[in-house]
């Protein structure tokens, strides 16, 4: 069965409270993948041994030891082991939780930077050496705090900066400089009017979007999707939600004026949305502050 026919389902990410983070070891078995799964968060990875494929809805890409990984939000993918087994450490960086006082006190920053890296895949010393230098030093550190318990939220905090340009350096060098290009550029006003329309507190439609690129609707959704992978309606609830989580984190406004200020049409329609995207309900984020 081809990757792209696979089962997809959402695997909700272990969160850790006052954290934004979370470090995990897996062993991975050799066999047969019959699904593919996504998160809400970040996924960095580094293989300490074995080798195999990481799997996602677009493609298979061969992995080995000493190689990182790097998997954003809502990408569908599975690692399969083709030796006997291999080891990752895996960490989940959840976007609206970062907050430093010295680099972002907004979180939206981190979300926007990972918004426009738009890359993945694996990363070896010899094909991205900066890039798999970064995620190296990132899990080093994370594992640092875990053993001494030093606080190192700032720096990690910058180190995750520097990944995320240095991933949209790596993926606009790797975009056809003619019709792919073009097609992309496309849409940013899209982007754009929904982030302006959010910021008013009101709910942006398909059809604005389409408005401020100047196509059909018909046409733009169909352009959307190939470029983004997600219809404008689910990129629009998912940029709601994250404007929600940020806020969620970040102040102590009631979760019914966070709907307002999202741009929800009712308390009831935020719950529902925010459950399905984020896998549990706003107070139940917000409880892990």
């Amino acid at each position: 069965m081809r990757s792209e026919e696979l089962t997809i389902i959402f695997e909700p990410a272990a969160r850790q409270k006052n954290k934004f983070f979370t470090t995990s070891l897996y062993h991975l078995h050799k066999k047969e993948q019959s699904f593919l799964h996504y998160h809400d968060v970040l996924e960095l990875g580094v293989c300490l041994s074995g080798n195999g494929r990481c799997l996602t809805d677009r493609a298979a890409v061969p992995y080995q030891v000493g190689d990182t990984q790097v998997i954003p939000p809502y990408l569908p993918h599975y690692d399969v082991s083709d030796s006997e087994d291999s080891h990752w450490m895996f960490m989940n960086i959840d976007m609206p939780r970062i907050s430093s006082s010295h680099l972002s006190p907004d979180p939206a920053f981190f979300i926007e930077l990972l918004q426009k890296s738009n890359a993945w895949g694996v990363f070896s010393p010899t094909t991205a050496p900066r890039i798999h230098a970064l995620i190296s030093d990132i899990a080093n550190l994370m594992q640092a705090e875990s053993n001494t318990r030093e606080a190192t939220d700032d720096l990690l905090a910058a180190k995750l900066i520097t990944l995320l340009i240095e991933l949209s350096a790596e993926h606009a060098a790797t975009l056809a400089p003619t019709e792919n290009l073009k097609r992309n550029q496309s849409i940013l006003p899209a982007m754009h009017c929904v982030s302006a329309t959010l910021s008013k507190g009101k709910c942006p439609t398909p059809r604005q979007m389409a408005d401020a690129c100047f196509m059909s609707e018909s046409y733009f959704r169909k352009i959307f999707t190939a470029v983004m992978g997600e219809p404008p309606k689910h990129y629009i609830s998912r940029m709601q939600a994250q404007k929600a989580a940020s806020l969620l984190m970040t102040t102590d406004s009631p979760a019914s004026t966070i709907a307002i200020t999202c741009g929800y049409e009712d308390h009831s329609t935020f719950y529902r949305s925010f459950s399905r995207i984020y896998g549990e309900s706003p107070n139940e984020y917000r409880k892990k502050k």
